[in-house]
């Protein structure tokens, strides 16, 4: 099996071969040093979580997608702090591995957010740390140049450590958009944010870790909205359309086209607790069977060689896991170890899975951000290479189905999956305006 480490590709091979393990050895990840910007937020890296509230919010519609490298584009939302000569750039990112999709308020991966929805996210500096981005002083200057601005001042921050969409980010502050004004020829729907009652309130994993996170910027007030024939209304189970909107209701919502127009399109409406409630145990299902055909992502901690090659792995689980899975690791009990990379993709797990024993499951009180603070101890007969401190792994309990992934997604024998989208600023592909 080939494992790629940050651009090497090198043979995942048991140490045992090189002759590498020795007993009693420890091997442990040493964090990263610090790496401070302009407004405190740190170089995120992946070997270590980062700091808590030290994120920089931005929100912003999903424009384009790479979800198998779990990258992406955002247009980010126009604010009174950013010129007009710098408005609507794309804003490029890649998925910290320990980094949080949410959805209708559960948990999610980015293939599951559709192309234009309305997301609130928190960044970290990539790679390259803070860099200036050169901006058009003018459309003039501009159009001369026959250059555009390929990038959004806030390109720096192009490290997610979360995203979640207006549904979720609403349900977690338990409020709702209360309906006082509807303008059925006009498509406008007037509403004003009010504190959710305690029955519609939806209780959501995407709270656990909010404490962690600087506040972001919300809509208040009185706000008009568009809709058209495309809105979805939901209403318990059904599916209904505008007809179905009146004056009073109190409504959960997702948004697109946001801050071009006002706060945006009305892409979808709940207008009551038990369509909300659905709609999120339908995502919840979804992300539940993908993470039991593909692993539960974690870091591997540190490494207890012993003779001939084995050892006892620790590893923290990261933040994005269900419920179910936490449940489905005990003690004592078998599993399967899976070499991945940091945008969480496995070479060929169908073939590559080890089989390991659990020995402790232990769960911390409090935990930074990205990580579950569930630890775990695992024996494994034989190390490959692609174990080492500071990598990314994927765990599976027994009986989790292990099935041979679509080609896209996996590494082994090579990599085909083009790199369109890049988060630092570097561009990798050739186009018309690359400089």
């Amino acid at each position: 099996m080939l494992v790629r480490y940050r651009g090497i590709m090198t043979l995942a091979i048991p140490l045992a071969i090189c002759g590498l393990p020795v007993a009693d050895a420890v091997e442990k990840a040493d964090p990263p040093p610090a790496q401070a910007t302009p407004d405190g937020t740190p170089i995120a890296t992946f070997e270590a979580f980062p700091p808590a509230g030290t994120a920089h919010a931005i929100a912003g519609e999903l424009t384009m997608v790479d979800h198998v490298n779990r990258m992406g584009i955002l247009r980010d939302d126009r604010t009174d702090a950013v010129d007009k000569y710098s408005q609507d750039l794309p804003h490029h990112f890649a998925m910290l591995p320990y980094g949080e999709v949410f959805l209708h308020g559960a948990r999610a991966n980015l293939e599951d957010i559709p192309l234009g929805t309305h997301l609130h996210g928190w960044f970290h500096l990539g790679p390259r740390g803070w860099f200036t981005v050169r901006l058009a002083s003018t459309d003039y200057e501009a159009m001369v140049k026959n250059e555009p601005n390929e990038r959004t001042p806030d390109s720096p921050y192009c490290r997610a450590l979360r995203l979640e969409d207006d549904f979720t980010h609403d349900a977690r502050q338990a409020v709702v958009w209360e309906v006082v004004a509807i303008d059925q020829v006009a498509g406008k729907l007037t509403a004003v944010r009010r504190e959710a009652t305690v029955d519609e309130r939806l209780p959501t994993p995407a709270t656990a870790a909010a404490a962690g996170l600087r506040p972001a910027a919300v809509l208040d007030g009185k706000q008009v909205f568009d809709f058209d024939s495309s809105t979805r209304v939901w209403k318990g189970r059904e599916v209904g359309d505008s007809g179905d909107l009146a004056v009073g209701q109190r409504l959960l919502v997702n948004r697109t086209w946001a801050t071009l127009y006002g706060p945006g399109r009305l892409t979808d409406v709940w207008i009551d607790a038990e369509s909300r409630r659905l709609t999120a145990e339908r995502q919840a299902q979804r992300f539940v069977e993908h993470e039991r055909m593909r692993g539960v992502p974690g870091r591997i901690d540190s490494i207890e060689y012993e003779q001939n090659a084995s050892g006892v792995v620790t590893a923290t689980l990261y933040a994005a896991m269900s419920a179910d899975a936490k449940a489905a690791f005990q003690p004592n009990a078998r599993g399967v170890v899976i070499v991945a990379e940091p945008t969480l993709r496995s070479y060929d797990q169908a073939n590559d899975g080890v089989a390991v024993m659990f020995r402790n499951v232990d769960v911390a009180t409090s935990q930074a951000p990205g990580s579950s603070g569930i630890t775990m101890k695992f024996h494994m007969g034989e190390m490959l290479e692609g174990i080492r401190p500071g990598r990314t792994v994927r765990l599976q309990a027994a009986g989790w189905p292990r099935p041979t992934l679509p080609r896209e997604e996996i590494l082994s024998p090579f990599d085909l999956r083009p790199t369109l989208i890049d988060e630092d600023g570097v561009q990798r592909t050739t186009t018309p305006f690359s400089r």
